[in-house]
């Protein structure tokens, strides 16, 4: 996925790319490709370079939520209900290990989410 005048410039400069627009979900599943892309990008930027990969971000972000039919309201509204409920990462924690007692009623959390915490067995 390209930027919208990434096909004129490659034309404009004597090549012949070969492009499609893409369907809705095609559209939708290549944004959230991207936005796994600019994920990587920003993880390896530079102090100084960290603001373009997130301005990137952002711009893939808000045409999602319009293809999605989301509006920015409607979107802050999901995130200030999950910030109140889970919290924002304003406190800067983070969780190394946690240790839970055998029979403890989150273990079964852990299990069924196996893509999030493969080193729960």
């Amino acid at each position: 996925m390209v930027r919208d005048k990434i096909v004129e410039d490659i034309i404009s400069n004597s090549g012949t790319p070969r492009w499609k627009t893409l369907s809705g979900r095609e559209y939708i599943q290549e944004l959230k490709k991207k936005l796994v892309e600019e994920g990587l990008e920003l993880l390896d930027a530079r102090d100084r370079e960290t603001p373009e990969e997130l301005a990137d971000i952002q711009e893939i972000i808000d045409n999602l939520l319009e293809a999605l039919g989301i509006t920015k309201e409607r979107f802050a509204e999901i995130q200030n209900k999950k910030n109140g409920k889970r919290g924002s990462f304003k406190k800067r924690q983070y969780i190394d290990v946690v240790e839970v007692k055998d029979g403890a009623e989150v273990i079964k959390f852990y299990l069924d989410h196996p893509e999030k915490y493969p080193e729960v067995k």
